[in-house]
């Protein structure tokens, strides 16, 4: 009597069983196959998994690059602008485009003093019914008609946007253009990939991928540091330990791979820092008093592709120059390694070699200055 509800309760367990089996099944293959997903510009990778991210936290990216140009007045024709055309790639609403819009004239109303203009007119279809023929028109195709809409509605310059969204990323085009010529006044692409923003989370400094800082549009980069040092050098007849106080200026080249430049140093006898007696007058003494060390210097910066303030990064440097101090002028030979921390320090160990140098006293020679100096060095840099 019993049996058919018996023998139904026994499929649906069956069926229960084969349904979780395949959803095991499926979460294991998922698990294998996560690291071989493709990366878009909603993802990113970290520690080998792939993490989501916002579509509109990538698209903040580019639109922040664009309100960086705003900001530093490197785009051309932001007067009296008006949004003409806007163009979305396959797979993008076309509400998108309404929103896109709207957030280009939010950034450059606030951050410029631009007048934005909505051009109706501009995307106007006309419609003209010419015998047997009906014959639809648009401003967009004709510049004598655009120019007319311009003077009519004061507008200065035509803003036309294209935004292509695809697997391997986001890229933002514009271009400015005058009405009556149709020259371009200026143009650029955004791209995800090598946005300003993605630059700095990854603590990278966007100047080096920047295209205008490329080889072949070469731009000097100046750098300036303060550095402190306590070394070990060589004075008349012995060894001296010295606090010194360096200023250097280098040229970064080759991407930020390579610096060139001058460094000056004042150095001082710390033993007269503390009211220790001073050497006999026979002896003179080089770091007593006024003395100063000039140096021309070469540094290979090891970076990688970019570099990375949130990694330390190494530097070997090489100088060669000499010290003047009363009653002495003598060469210098400087060596050293160095060890980039953020963005503004760095902490480096000196060794060096003075050639055989004589100093006087009162017009007589009062002994030779030869050997190594060694010591270490904590740089603020600018």
């Amino acid at each position: 009597m019993h049996w058919p509800t018996q023998f139904t309760l026994l499929i649906r367990l069956v069926a229960i069983g084969i349904a979780s089996l395949a959803l095991l099944s499926a979460v294991v293959f998922q698990s294998a196959h996560a690291a071989d997903a493709p990366t878009s510009p909603t993802t990113k990778v970290v520690d080998g998994k792939v993490q989501m991210r916002n579509f509109y936290e990538v698209l903040e990216d580019l639109l922040a690059d664009f309100e960086y140009d705003l900001k530093n007045g490197s785009i051309s024709g932001m007067r009296d602008l008006a949004i003409r055309n806007l163009a979305l790639s396959e797979g993008v609403p076309p509400s998108f485009k309404s929103h896109l819009e709207l957030q280009l004239t939010e950034r450059i109303l606030k951050t410029t003093k631009t007048r934005v203009i909505q051009c109706l007119p501009c995307r106007a279809k006309r419609t003209t019914v010419t015998g047997d023929q009906v014959i639809i028109s648009s401003a967009e195709t004709n510049p004598l008609e655009l120019s007319r809409i311009a003077k009519m509605s004061g507008i200065a310059h035509f803003m036309d946007v294209a935004f292509n969204y695809q697997i391997s990323g986001m890229v933002l085009s514009m271009y400015i253009t005058e009405p009556e010529t149709g020259g371009i006044l200026w143009s650029r692409s955004y791209n995800s990939e090598t946005s300003r923003s993605s630059a700095f989370r990854r603590g990278v400094d966007y100047s080096q991928i920047d295209d205008a800082r490329k080889a072949t549009e070469y731009v000097p980069t100046i750098q300036y540091r303060v550095i402190a040092y306590y070394l070990f050098e060589r004075d008349v007849g012995t060894t001296t330990g010295t606090l010194g106080l360096g200023f250097r200026m280098m040229e970064r080249y080759d991407n930020r791979r390579k610096e060139v430049g001058f460094e000056l140093d004042y150095l001082r006898d710390s033993s007269s820092l503390v009211g220790s007696s001073a050497t006999a007058s026979t002896t003179p003494q080089l770091y007593g008093g006024l003395n100063l060390t000039l140096l021309f210097m070469h540094a290979w910066n090891f970076i990688g592709p970019e570099e990375n303030y949130n990694q330390v990064r190494g530097s070997v440097f090489a100088a060669l120059g000499g010290t003047y101090a009363s009653g002495f002028l003598g060469g210098l030979i400087r060596g050293g390694y160095e060890w980039r921390l953020a963005k503004h320090w760095g902490v480096s160990a000196n060794l060096g070699y003075r050639p055989s140098g004589t100093a006087f006293l009162s017009g007589t020679a009062a002994g030779t200055v030869a050997g190594f100096e060694y010591g270490v060095g904590i740089s603020h840099l600018f």
